[in-house]
C-alpha cells in the first residue's frame, strides 16, 4: 500500500507540474515556442508562388509580408504570440520609390562623366565615375542596414506594443568604414572586432516600446570562436560548420539582455547537423515539396532554443512609435539584389 501511496504521490506532482507548464508556468514561459506547421506554410508558399508569377514578380512584395505575418503570428512567448503589421502595399510603394532614386542617381552620374569627357585629362570622368559608385556603395550599406531595421522592428509587435530601432545611418557608416578597412588591412583578423562592435550598436539601440535591449560582446573570445570554427571546419571538410554556427548564435544571445535579465540559447552543434543532414533528405525525397516543413522545423530549432532568465516588467514599459520607418531601404535593397544577380 505504502508503494502504491508514493506511485500515486508521484503521478500527481507531475500532473501539477504538467498543468503548469501548460499554463505557462516555469522556465517554459520565458522560452520561446513556434507553432507554425509545414502543411500552413506550404499553402502560403504555393499561394505566393502562383500569384507572384500571375503578376509577372509584382506580388512578391505582398508574398514576403505574407510569410512574415505567419511566422510572427506563430511565435509565442510568456502565454501571448507576437504579430507584424507591414503590408506589401507600403513595400511595393518603398520599391517604386527606391526606383525613382535609382534612376536618378544613375542620370546624375551619367551627366557628371559626360561633362568630365571634355576635361582635358586623361581618365579623369573614368575615375570620377569609380569613385561615385565607391561612395554610393558605402553609403547604401549603412542606409539598408537602418532602414530596414528601421522597417521591421517598428511593424514588429508583442502585447499590443510595437517593437523599434533608434540607430543613425551616419554612426553606422562610421563603424563599417572602420570595420572593413581594418578588416581588409588585417588580412580578415580584425572582423571578430568589428562584428562585435556592430552588433553591440544595432542590439542597443533597438528596443521594445520605449525600453532597449543591452548588448555586451568581447571582439576577442570571438576572434577565438571564429579561429577554432574556421580551422576545426577546414580539417572536418566542413562539417564542424553546424558547430561553429550554434556557438555564434549562443555567443549573440547569451550577451543580450533586457531590463537588465539576460538571454540565453542553448542550441547545439548536434542539433543543427541533425537537423540540416534531415533537411536535405526531406528536400530530395519530396522533389522539393518539403521545403516548408524544412523551414518550419529550422525555425523551430533556432527559436526554441532561446529563453529569458526572468519575468519582465511589462508595467514599466509605454509605447514608443516610430514616424521615420518605411519600406524605401528595402526597395534599394531589393534592387541592389537584382543588380548582384543580373551582374553576378
Amino acid at each position: 500500500m505504502q508503494s502504491l501511496k508514493i506511485l500515486y504521490d508521484f503521478s500527481k506532482i507531475r500532473l501539477n507540474w504538467q498543468i503548469r507548464i501548460l499554463n505557462g508556468g516555469y522556465m517554459d514561459n520565458k522560452r520561446l515556442i513556434y507553432h507554425g506547421t509545414g502543411g500552413e506554410l506550404f499553402l502560403i508558399f504555393l499561394k505566393n508562388i502562383f500569384l507572384t508569377i500571375v503578376t509577372v514578380g509584382i506580388y512578391s512584395f505582398w508574398a514576403k509580408t505574407n510569410v512574415q505575418k505567419y511566422n510572427a503570428s506563430s511565435l509565442e512567448w510568456a502565454g501571448e504570440r507576437f504579430s507584424f503589421h507591414g503590408t506589401g502595399k507600403e513595400r511595393f510603394i518603398g520599391f517604386l520609390k527606391a526606383l525613382g532614386l535609382f534612376f536618378v542617381v544613375i542620370f546624375v552620374t551619367y551627366l557628371v562623366r559626360t561633362l568630365l569627357a571634355y576635361v582635358p585629362i586623361p581618365y579623369v570622368s573614368i575615375i570620377v565615375g569609380y569613385l561615385i559608385y565607391l561612395v554610393l556603395f558605402l553609403c547604401l550599406i549603412p542606409l539598408i542596414v537602418v532602414g530596414k531595421r528601421k522597417y521591421l522592428t517598428s511593424r514588429m509587435a508583442y502585447r499590443n506594443l510595437r517593437f523599434g530601432f533608434d540607430g543613425k545611418a551616419l554612426e553606422v557608416a562610421k563603424i563599417y568604414l572602420k570595420g572593413i578597412t581594418l578588416t581588409i588591412l588585417t588580412l580578415g583578423i580584425y572582423y571578430p572586432w568589428f562584428y562585435s562592435e556592430k552588433e553591440s550598436y544595432l542590439i542597443a539601440n533597438s528596443r521594445y516600446g520605449n525600453t532597449n535591449f543591452g548588448f555586451e560582446a568581447d571582439g576577442q573570445e570571438l576572434f577565438f570562436i571564429y579561429l577554432k570554427g574556421i580551422f576545426l571546419s577546414i580539417i572536418t571538410f566542413g562539417i564542424y560548420i553546424s558547430w561553429f554556427i550554434a556557438d555564434l548564435q549562443n555567443f549573440i544571445w547569451d550577451r543580450t539582455s533586457f531590463q537588465g535579465k539576460k538571454f540565453n540559447s542553448d542550441i547545439t552543434g548536434l542539433q543543427i547537423f541533425g537537423n540540416v543532414a534531415l533537411s536535405y533528405i526531406i528536400i530530395i525525397f519530396s522533389f522539393g515539396f518539403g521545403f516548408a516543413w524544412v523551414v518550419v522545423r529550422m525555425t523551430k530549432l533556432f527559436l526554441e532554443t532561446i529563453s529569458l532568465e526572468a519575468e519582465v516588467d511589462f508595467t514599466s514599459i509605454e509605447a514608443k512609435t516610430d514616424t521615420t520607418a518605411s519600406a524605401t531601404t528595402e526597395g534599394i535593397e531589393a534592387i541592389s539584389n537584382a543588380l548582384d544577380s543580373f551582374l553576378g
